[in-house]
């Protein structure tokens, strides 16, 4: 079996089976749903979204946005993301959404995301189930391990 990392080209079905797919996993099944579906349109429209396919099945998503290093400053001080239009920068990237039904599907996603980014920064904050906040800020550097896209299960 092979586990396939792409872009959907066609934003409507893209969108539809990202919706498909997060509806059913927390925390994006909590999320409202107007804001939810926006947030994923911007992502599919800026071809910042991967799909992770197996067997024609999916079985992942990854979403992100880039900021400038000020927009991605302010949102990780404020929690505030910046207006849509501002998403299609050139300095930070920001995982918006991300999931995936293994760790494998997860990794891949991650590696072939990162190896369309190389030189910019990646940045986010995630929360603790203690509630403690934390911000993480690096730079996205080349991986030397094969090609990015195809995997193996």
């Amino acid at each position: 079996m092979a586990l396939t990392i792409q872009p959907i080209e066609a934003p409507y079905p893209a969108l539809g089976i990202a919706t498909h797919f997060l509806a059913r996993r927390a925390p994006f099944s909590g999320f409202r749903f107007g804001d939810f579906v926006n947030t994923l349109d911007g992502q599919i429209r800026r071809r910042h979204a991967l799909f992770a396919i197996d067997d024609g099945r999916m079985v992942g998503y990854l979403g992100w946005a880039v900021y400038s290093a000020e927009d991605a400053r302010q949102f990780a001080c404020t929690g505030r993301p910046p207006p849509n239009d501002r998403a299609n920068g050139t300095e930070v990237v920001w995982v918006l959404t991300a999931a995936a039904v293994s760790p494998a599907g997860f990794k891949a996603l991650i590696d072939t995301g990162k190896s369309l980014n190389i030189g910019r920064r990646a940045m986010g904050v995630r929360y603790k189930p203690s509630g403690a906040k934390i911000v993480f800020d690096q730079l996205i550097r080349a991986r030397h391990n094969g090609p990015a896209g195809r995997y193996s299960d």
